[in-house]
C-alpha cells in the first residue's frame, strides 16, 4: 500500500502541496485527486481501503481499474455527479457515486468516491414492494372476474352429471370426471390467487415433502411435454416442513411449467427435497434446521441481469405475461415463512430452491 502523502504525479501538470496531501490522506472519505485529463494523480487510503487496490495501481490504471465490466464509459473530469457499478480487488461490488470539485489554485480537480449500495438496493426495495402492490391489485380483480366465469362453468358440469351421468360411454365418463375434477383444482387456485392479493397468511401444518413431491410428480409426468425427462430424488430421514401443501403444489407447478419453457428442445427436469441442518449459518435463524423442495432443469437459464430481477413481478426470459409466475411464488414462500432461492447460469439450466422450517419433533407424534 502507498504510504500515505506520496506524490505519485510527475511535474507533468504541476504538483500537489504536502499540505493537500496529507489533508487527503486524513479523511475518512475515499478521495483522490484528478488532472484535467481526467487522470488519477493521488487517491488517499480510504480509496484504497474501499478498492482494495494500493494507490499506485489506481494512479497507474485509473478508475478503470474498479470499473466493473458492462458498465457504460466514466468520464472522472466530468463536473456532474457519475454513478457506477465498481468492482473490489477481491471480486465483489459495490455501487459508487463520484463527485469532483475544481482544487483552487491547481490545475487538478478533487473527487469523493461514496459507495451508494445501500441506498440503491433501498429504492430497489421500494419500486419492487411497488410492483408487488400493483401485482396483487391485478391479481385480485382477475381472480374475481375468473370465480365468476367459473362458477357458470361447475353449474354446467354438475348439470351434465346430473343428465349424463348413467351413461356408459367411456368418453363421457372420463370428459365429466375430467371436467369435474380441473374445474376443482381451478377453484382452490382462484382461492389462492384472491390469497395473494389480499396478502392473507396461509394455514400451516407439518407436512411431508417428499409425500408431496412424489405424488406431483406422478400426476405431472403424463403431461410433460415431449423430450423431457422427469427424475425425483427424495431425502432419507427428511424432517416434515411447517407449511401448506396445497399452496407448496401451487408454487411447484409454476415452477415446472418455467422449466419445461426453458426447455424447448426437451431435456432433464429435476424435483427433489433437502434439509438443512440446525446451527447452519447460512439460515436467518441458525438455531432452527430448515427442509425443501429444489425445482431444476437443464435449460436456457439466466443472465445474470435476468437472474437479479428473476423475482420481480412482470420480468420473464419467456414470452410475455409468464413474468408474474415467480413473484407469485416469492409471495407465497413469504407467507409461510419459507425462503425462494435461484441459482442460473446462462446456457447452463436453473435450480429453484423453496426452503420451509423444520417442524419440531414433537409434532411427529
Amino acid at each position: 500500500m502507498a504510504q500515505p502523502g506520496t506524490d505519485h504525479s510527475a511535474a507533468e501538470g504541476g504538483s500537489l502541496a504536502d499540505e493537500a496531501r496529507a489533508l487527503l490522506d486524513a479523511l475518512p472519505t475515499p478521495s483522490l485527486v484528478l488532472d484535467p485529463q481526467g487522470r488519477v494523480r493521488h487517491a488517499n487510503p480510504a480509496l484504497e481501503r474501499i478498492a482494495g487496490y494500493p494507490a499506485e495501481r489506481l494512479v497507474a490504471q485509473g478508475l478503470d481499474l474498479i470499473l466493473a465490466q458492462r458498465t457504460g464509459p466514466l468520464d472522472p473530469a466530468g463536473a456532474e455527479p457519475q454513478e457506477f457499478l465498481a468492482t473490489r480487488a477481491d471480486g465483489t461490488s459495490f455501487w459508487a457515486r463520484l463527485e469532483t470539485a475544481p482544487l483552487p489554485g491547481t490545475p487538478f480537480r478533487i473527487g469523493q468516491i461514496r459507495d451508494e449500495t445501500a441506498r440503491r438496493e433501498a429504492e430497489g426495495a421500494l419500486a419492487l414492494s411497488r410492483q408487488r402492490e400493483a401485482l396483487g391489485l391485478l391479481t385480485n380483480s382477475v381472480a374475481h372476474e375468473f370465480n365468476n366465469f367459473l362458477q357458470i362453468l361447475i353449474g354446467y358440469i354438475d348439470g351434465l352429471k346430473r343428465r349424463l351421468g348413467d351413461r356408459q360411454e367411456p368418453f363421457v365418463q372420463r370428459a365429466i370426471a375430467r371436467s369435474a375434477d380441473a374445474t376443482e383444482r381451478a377453484a382452490i387456485l382462484t382461492r389462492h390467487l384472491l390469497a395473494y392479493s389480499r396478502r392473507i397468511a396461509p394455514d400451516v401444518r407439518s407436512v411431508d415433502l417428499d409425500a408431496i413431491v412424489a405424488d406431483l410428480a406422478a400426476r405431472l409426468e403424463p403431461d410433460l411435454p415431449p423430450g423431457i425427462r422427469l427424475t425425483v430424488a427424495a431425502t432419507p430421514g427428511l424432517p416434515r416442513a411447517i407449511s401448506n401443501p396445497t399452496q407448496i403444489e401451487f408454487a411447484l407447478r409454476h415452477l415446472v411449467a418455467n422449466a419445461c419453457e426453458a426447455m424447448p428442445s426437451g431435456g432433464t427436469l429435476t424435483l427433489s427435497t433437502f434439509r438443512v441442518d440446525p446451527g447452519d449459518r447460512s439460515l436467518q435463524q441458525p438455531g432452527q434446521g430448515s427442509v425443501g423442495i429444489a425445482v431444476g432443469d437443464t435449460g436456457q437459464g439466466m443472465s445474470p441481469e435476468m437472474l437479479a430481477r428473476a423475482l420481480a413481478p412482470f420480468q420473464t426470459s419467456h414470452e410475455a405475461g409468464r413474468g408474474a409466475g415467480l413473484a407469485i411464488v416469492h409471495g407465497l414462500m413469504k407467507r409461510q415463512n419459507g425462503t425462494i432461492t435461484l441459482d442460473s447460469r446462462s446456457g447452463e439450466g436453473t435450480q429453484v430452491r423453496l426452503s420451509f422450517p423444520a417442524a419440531p419433533e414433537r409434532t411427529l407424534h
